[in-house]
């Protein structure tokens, strides 16, 4: 800070109240140091900085610091930043994931690494709404806003986006949007005003991350699959695993229906097969069972932990059974959950309500 002379029109220390040359009241005024080339630097909030210096200043310098004012350039160029460096993260894991075929351990650590990220820079994003909000000449308490159901973070995202008050306000001067060009910024000590291009360029990178996001997640997911359980799928319990479970499924009923139940039993799992009561319960249950047709298989839920994966189908079935001389067709839903035992898919049972829900 320096206080200025009307009179003389000088700067002199934050000290002196009055000016030493001519003894006149000086006016506090918000000016960080005097350049030897003679430039009046002032706080880097006039400044319209660079998105690097942008980014510095904020999760730097003014790290918990709530006091002045911000401007719309600054609040924006570090939102916008931010967001590139995150859809940044997730796409570079996302086409690891894709070529390396990693599961979820690569996209499990993306986001923990977005998480880290996220409440490493919420104090300081809570800082500068808060000194934006006070260029408008708002207060503190306005972002309470942010948790009024629906319209307050509406309310509250357009007073950050309105245009700072000309004048000075109880929370500063006026911010003086100061262009920094290449002398400035060599005796600042700081980049150049970033210009449009820069703009455009991290535009397009957003852009082409999120080509490559979405690239990655359609090359994880099955070819016959468009939405996002499919690379979902893929991604936890491996690439085809999904199709390797619905065959065994099929191929089940199929076996059922042809009362060829010793093949049938092949896709039961391992569990059932050495345990001889849980192996005639099957037989039984097999004998029993009326016609199936597999109409549609959805995938309800995926899950691995360790080795183990499972993979529970919400089945679509048609039953068809004899009944006073006609046929007559239900059709029913159930869940069936499936494993991998040995590189083989097994049915584990199935289930009238969802088992995840339990």
């Amino acid at each position: 800070m320096k206080r200025y002379c009307d009179t003389c029109r000088q700067y002199c220390d934050e000290e002196a109240m009055f000016c030493p040359t001519c003894g006149q009241y000086t006016v506090a005024t918000e000016v960080e140091r005097i350049a030897p080339e003679g430039d009046v630097i002032y706080p880097f909030a006039h400044y319209q900085m660079s998105y690097k210096d942008t980014f510095l200043y904020v999760m730097g310098k003014k790290f918990m610091d709530t006091d002045g004012r911000a401007s719309r350039r600054e609040f924006f160029q570090f939102i916008f930043l931010w967001n590139v460096v995150i859809i940044c993260i997730l796409a570079v894991f996302c086409a690891l994931t894709a070529i390396f075929k990693t599961g979820p351990y690569l996209l499990g650590l993306a986001w923990m690494i977005i998480s880290i990220l996220g409440l490493v820079s919420f104090v300081p994003m809570v800082a500068l709404c808060v000194r934006r909000l006070h260029d408008t000449g708002k207060g503190s308490d306005t972002l309470l806003l942010f948790f009024v159901p629906f319209v307050g973070p509406l309310i509250a995202l357009g007073l950050l986006s309105k245009k700072g008050q000309p004048q000075d306000n109880q929370y500063g001067s006026a911010l003086q949007h100061i262009v920094i060009d290449k002398r400035l910024a060599s005796i600042m000590k700081v980049s150049p005003t970033s210009s449009s291009l820069t703009t455009k360029v991290l535009i397009a990178v957003i852009v082409s991350a999120l080509c490559v996001s979405g690239l990655s997640m359609r090359y994880m997911a099955p070819s016959d699959k468009t939405i996002s359980m499919g690379w979902f799928a893929n991604a936890v319990v491996g690439e085809g695993s999904e199709e390797a479970a619905e065959a065994s499924v099929k191929e089940y009923f199929n076996a059922v229906n042809n009362k060829d139940y010793d093949k049938a039993f092949t896709y039961v799992i391992d569990q059932a097969k050495a345990n001889p009561t849980e192996k005639q319960k099957w037989i039984e249950s097999m004998k029993k069972a009326p016609k199936v047709d597999v109409v549609s298989l959805g995938v309800s839920q995926v899950s691995r932990v360790g080795n183990l994966k499972r993979i529970t189908f919400e089945a679509n079935l048609q039953m068809t059974k004899p009944s006073e001389g006609a046929v007559e067709a239900t059709h029913t839903k159930r869940y069936i959950s499936v494993i991998e035992e040995n590189g083989a898919w097994h049915i584990e049972g199935f289930y009238k309500d969802d088992p995840n829900d339990k």
